[in-house]
């Protein structure tokens, strides 16, 4: 393989939902407006548990980002979850970008990363299921 071409490996995704599509489910961006700890805590939570079997709204991440909020530094933690949700995933941008959104609309960040980890989350719990194949029927030879 050439200098200039590189594997499928190498290649990285977009991300599911742009940052400016913060609007919709109005659910999600009130939520997020609104009460962005509570929808910190449910992000995170949905990571350790897809399904959100044990999730509560008041968690310690949620409790986390209040404390960070509160001093303004919530963004230092949104970008560094923003660099970790990329890795993982597999996501296109860079660090600068990261701190630069985080900062300047952690309303609309909190938004696209709860979108983008409900889909990951839906995609790897989805599997198809194997093709159902019957054996060859054999002929028998009397003699």
């Amino acid at each position: 393989m050439g200098a200039s071409q590189s594997s499928s490996s190498d290649q990285l995704n977009k991300w599911s939902h742009s940052i400016w599509g913060c609007c919709s489910p109005t659910r999600i961006c009130l939520l997020g407006c609104c009460c962005p700890c509570f929808l910190y805590g449910k992000t995170q939570s949905r990571l350790n548990d897809p399904a959100l079997q044990e999730h509560t709204y008041l968690n310690g991440d949620c409790c986390l980002y209040t404390l960070t909020q509160s001093c303004g530094l919530h963004c230092l933690i949104l970008a560094r979850k923003r660099t970790d949700l990329r890795k993982r995933y597999r996501l296109s941008g860079g660090v600068c970008g990261d701190c630069l959104q985080a900062w300047c609309c952690s309303c609309c960040v909190l938004i696209q990363h709860e979108k983008e980890i409900e889909k990951q989350c839906t995609t790897l719990m989805y599997q198809q299921p194997p093709t159902m194949i019957y054996p060859q029927p054999q002929q028998r030879v009397y003699s």
